[in-house]
């Protein structure tokens, strides 16, 4: 009898412990997911096609920042398709630049691109007007073999995608938009 208590007890002390643990991963899945959502509607615009747009801007900035070809490559795919649903004219030099990310891998080809498109995301920006969240106007003076260029983030903190972790936080906040 007092084998068979033993063995309730470990049976139900292994249950309880599963248990538990189960439900601190399923609390866990649902703070990332509410984090991830609060971050991605951090910022938008009036016009909800140009908040697309800056989405898929903001998700390149990142894949640069870690000099992820790759990932850039694929980010400009996802918004080449999302920019060819809407032919609106002024925002060609967009679609112009996002294609030369698209077609390679090279981070180098990929960030010289992104220069010219992050002056055209910032007017479309400006011009769509700000609904909520802030948006930073950045700049690096070495950038471009030491011309500058700036980018747009969603946080103070500099993280550069010209040099990624290169020159991670080489640049400043020149405005806030």
């Amino acid at each position: 009898m007092k084998n068979l208590s033993k063995i309730a007890l470990f049976s139900l002390t292994i249950l309880f412990t599963y248990a538990c643990s189960e439900k601190t991963s399923k609390t866990e899945n649902v703070a990332a997911t509410e984090t991830i959502e609060t971050t991605a509607d951090k910022v938008t615009l009036e016009d909800d096609f140009h908040s697309k747009v800056l989405g898929g801007y903001l998700n390149l900035k990142n894949a640069l920042v870690e000099t992820n070809g790759q990932e850039a490559q694929e980010i400009a795919l996802n918004l080449s398709s999302t920019l060819s649903a809407n032919p609106n004219t002024e925002l060609e030099v967009i679609r112009v630049e996002i294609k030369k990310i698209s077609e390679t891998t090279d981070t180098e080809v990929q960030r010289d691109a992104f220069d010219l498109l992050s002056a055209e995301v910032l007017e479309m920006v400006k011009t769509s007007k700000l609904t909520s969240g802030k948006l930073y106007k950045q700049y690096c003076p070495m950038a471009k073999n030491n011309q500058g260029a700036f980018w747009l983030s969603t946080s103070m903190e500099i993280r550069n995608p010209y040099f990624g972790d290169k020159m991670l936080t080489c640049g400043s906040v020149e405005e806030e938009i």
